[in-house]
């Protein structure tokens, strides 16, 4: 392919919005994380809770740019909102400012407890009508969440139900459910807090970049930024997982193998296209994922990272 290794070391985490620890015996659902170094496979871990994950995860991260390597970190939701969510909420269209919104807001105890919906709230609360967030369980208290999709209201006033990479990856769930199968918005929630407070620990915080919104649509620079945070979805790889997954939990098995695939990717110096994006995306597009929406390490390049698989 003729490119060079951008990183040394790979992880994929597979995050959780649970409200309570998971089971002490590793189980579905739950946050797990594989890493491949200098392409051997580390034993993928897995963490009870939130707080518990960003710690250790932190420490590993530290302790790979200490030794000297470059780490791409992929994390399972997504890094933005649609198109106009930022500035109704922050008044600015960068999707970092909506990072710090949310991050202020955010309650999330190192039990997982968490008040993901009472922010959840406040955000329909800023639109006319019920919506755009959804889904939860019918004996909670929060009437301003509707309980199924169909039940909000004034649609034209709504924000876009799905980025461009959401209409991209078709089995993509929209930012805005946030409870049941395949539900997302709770985990951003969730998440975008805790990427903050991994990208501000100041063992690697002058170390980090967060794709695209810091480096652009392009191959980040390693050298100066030797940490780099990425939105990924495992399910681009759904059919290599179910065939590779063997007895495994399946979250083990998707972090696990995509994992496997970035690492193998990367080591042919085929992994800087995938910074770039789709190639069919227009200049406008661009300029949005770059600014607001964020972009699926890996979508547009799916071939690419499929034949990269074990």
């Amino acid at each position: 392919m003729g490119g060079s290794r951008l990183f040394d070391t790979h992880i994929v985490v597979d995050w959780s919005a649970r409200s309570s620890p998971s089971p002490r015996r590793p189980a579905k659902d739950s946050i797990w994380w594989a890493a491949k170094r200098d392409g051997d496979a580390l034993e993928p871990e897995y963490a009870r809770t939130r707080h518990d994950a960003i710690e250790r995860l932190a420490d590993f991260i530290a302790c790979e740019l200490d030794a000297g390597r470059r780490v791409l970190t992929g994390f399972d939701f997504p890094f933005g909102y649609p198109r106009g969510v930022a500035r109704r909420l922050t008044g600015s269209d960068c999707a970092l400012a909506l990072w710090d919104w949310i991050d202020k807001r955010v309650k999330d105890g190192p039990d997982n407890g968490n008040n993901r919906y009472e922010v959840a709230t406040e955000i329909n609360e800023r639109y006319p009508g019920v919506g755009p967030f959804w889904g939860r369980p019918e004996r909670w208290d929060f009437p301003r969440i509707p309980i199924k999709g169909n039940d909000r209201t004034c649609p034209d006033s709504r924000p876009p139900e799905r980025r461009i990479a959401d209409r991209r990856a078709t089995s993509a769930k929209a930012v805005w459910q946030l409870a049941y199968t395949g539900s997302v918005g709770s985990q951003v929630i969730l998440g975008l807090p805790a990427l903050k407070r991994l990208s501000s620990d100041p063992r690697v915080e002058r170390h980090a970049a967060i794709w695209p919104f810091r480096t652009g649509l392009r191959a980040p620079d390693t050298v100066a930024t030797p940490l780099v945070l990425a939105e990924i979805y495992p399910s681009l790889l759904k059919a290599e997982i179910a065939r590779l997954r063997k007895e495994e939990i399946p979250d083990r098995a998707q972090v696990r193998v995509n994992a496997a695939a970035f690492a193998e990717l990367d080591r042919r110096g085929g992994l800087a296209p995938l910074f770039e994006g789709a190639r069919d995306l227009d200049r406008e597009e661009r300029d949005l994922i770059e600014r607001e929406e964020a972009w699926i390490l890996g979508l547009g390049h799916e071939t690419a990272l499929r034949e990269a698989c074990p």
